[in-house]
């Protein structure tokens, strides 16, 4: 397996937004996307997640991981090499696994597994 990216971007109107990348070809991912946002299959490695403003400010990525010890790992090594954590990994909506952490920029990672599966 391999990493999956997950930009975010705001978006001022998420249905406009959506009919744009759609009609550029690429797909929506049904699983992931909800009322609140889009998530687009952009390829089998990045998977673009419209969000409406004011939900998003800024842009700000996630990155998958095949099992939830890589993003326990993953979050652990972030405060001892200068990151913070944000939040820690915890069970979400549709079976994903989340925690948040900052590098030492301030830029906001998420790190996940998708099904939720330990």
């Amino acid at each position: 397996l391999y990493p999956v990216i997950y930009p975010r971007l705001p978006v001022a109107d998420l249905d406009r937004s959506t009919g744009f990348y759609m009609g550029l070809g690429f797909s929506l991912n049904e699983r992931l996307s909800t009322v609140d946002l889009s998530a687009m299959n952009i390829s089998a490695a990045i998977v673009l997640i419209l969000l409406p403003r004011p939900f998003a400010q800024e842009s700000h990525t996630a990155l998958a991981f095949p099992t939830r010890s890589d993003v326990d790992e993953i979050l652990a090594a972030c405060t001892p090499n200068g990151g913070t954590l944000i939040s820690r990994a915890r069970l979400r909506t549709k079976g994903v696994y989340l925690g948040t952490a900052a590098d030492p920029d301030g830029h906001v990672w998420d790190f996940l597994c998708r099904d939720g599966e330990p």
